[in-house]
């Protein structure tokens, strides 16, 4: 059983992440919850049986922490997760990694120095479709992927991670163009503040010859106003293509008079844990094949929303125990997140393709240090600044 304490009651994160983590009580042993809010602090404590505490520096000190589920606004990832590894601490991280590619590197090498290991949550990939739909690809039912498009879905960070997880290569260049128009002032569902419509589209181009295609904006990611009602997600192999969850092949029979595919959809197996409706399996009937997959995760009673939440909690918790490294990982968030700021880069510099890996500081990271410096008066290196700081959740 793992001690685990969650920092940043007040972001949208917590309100996913503490369910879970009291289903997983095989797992973990919730013991405290920290943010500089104390209302939200106070709230959750109350809910789970855990401490509550507005400070990190007394939450290290009175608690015997295995693991630490750090869900604070995003520019604070590095000092907490830094000021955890000093502390011996394991982490389990939100998306994305951090603001900034020095950032990052910044949390990677507190990791390693101080021998902890560090996961960051993307559960995109860990989602039960997309499982399922790995297996598909994987299986060869489409052939060899050649194109991804991800219009109107969530990107950005997210999306890159999906373009690279399905192109199954390394990115090599990528084209960004970018947009902003003004909108109303918006409150979205995760309490983001939005008076404009900060639009990008990227081209990306892999080392296996595949290529991806994603839109996304701030205002797509938080389905306000009507955006991203209806998205555009498939996926173009050398045999077939899935669009959505439906698998198109074509009959042998059929490829040299039209080639017209035949969609086919997958069905769920549910069963009842404890109240819950549990998806036990995904299947897929072909004429030559079945393609199948079973939810490791169907003893607990996890909503499908909640399963790739507790396959990242479990990816550290097993890291941890076993001294391996976790299933995603820093190195990953980091690519991901090198792919997301190129994009925004590319388009800083009149739609210029850019090539990975990048090897200097972007505009825009020097940019968003500056901005960092500005605020919070130190700058991105200084941890024992960071920690007292109040990051407002925008």
């Amino acid at each position: 059983m793992l001690n685990i304490a969650l920092v940043g009651a007040g972001r949208r994160g917590a309100g996913a992440h503490l369910p879970v983590i009291a289903k997983l009580k095989d797992t973990y042993n919730l013991v405290a919850i920290c943010d500089m809010e104390q209302d939200a602090v106070e709230k959750y404590a109350r809910q789970y049986g855990a401490n509550a505490y507005t400070n990190v520096r007394d939450l290290v000190e009175k608690e015997d922490l295995d693991v630490v589920d750090i869900t604070v606004p995003g520019q604070a990832h590095h000092t907490i997760a830094c000021f955890m590894a000093d502390h011996g601490v394991h982490i389990v991280c939100e998306t994305p990694i951090a603001s900034t590619l020095p950032m990052a590197d910044l949390m990677i090498e507190s990791a390693k120095r101080n021998q902890v290991k560090l996961e960051i949550a993307e559960n995109y990939y860990r989602a039960p479709r997309e499982r399922f739909l790995s297996e598909v690809i994987n299986a060869g039912v489409i052939g060899e992927v050649g194109r991804i498009y991800r219009i109107f879905y969530e990107g950005g960070y997210h999306g890159m991670s999906m373009l690279r997880l399905r192109a199954n290569g390394y990115p090599k260049s990528i084209l960004g163009i970018t947009q902003s128009t003004p909108v109303i002032p918006i409150i979205d569902r995760m309490k983001r503040h939005h008076t404009s419509d900060n639009w990008s589209l990227g081209f990306l181009e892999f080392d296996n010859n595949a290529t991806a295609i994603m839109v996304y904006s701030n205002v797509i990611h938080a389905r306000s106003l009507g955006r991203g009602q209806g998205g555009i997600s498939q996926i173009d192999g050398s045999a077939g293509t899935v669009v959505g969850e439906e698998i198109h092949v074509v009959p042998a029979e059929d490829l040299q008079t039209g080639a017209k595919s035949v969609g086919y959809q997958p069905t769920r197996q549910m069963i009842d844990v404890d109240g819950t409706s549990v998806i036990k399996e995904i299947r897929l009937e072909l004429p030559d094949r079945q393609i199948v997959w079973e939810n490791p995760l169907h003893h607990y009673p996890l909503s499908e929303g909640q399963i790739p939440v507790a396959d990242e909690l479990l990816s550290i918790a097993q890291a941890v125990t076993t001294d391996q490294e976790p299933a995603y990982g820093a190195a990953l968030g980091r690519l991901d997140q090198e792919m997301n700021l190129a994009m925004s880069e590319s388009a800083k510099k009149s739609r210029e393709t850019l090539t990975f890996p990048l090897t200097d500081m972007t505009e825009t990271e020097a940019q968003i240090h500056q901005s960092y410096q500005e605020n919070f008066g130190h700058p991105i290196d200084d941890i024992e600044a960071g920690i007292d700081i109040f990051f407002p959740r925008r």
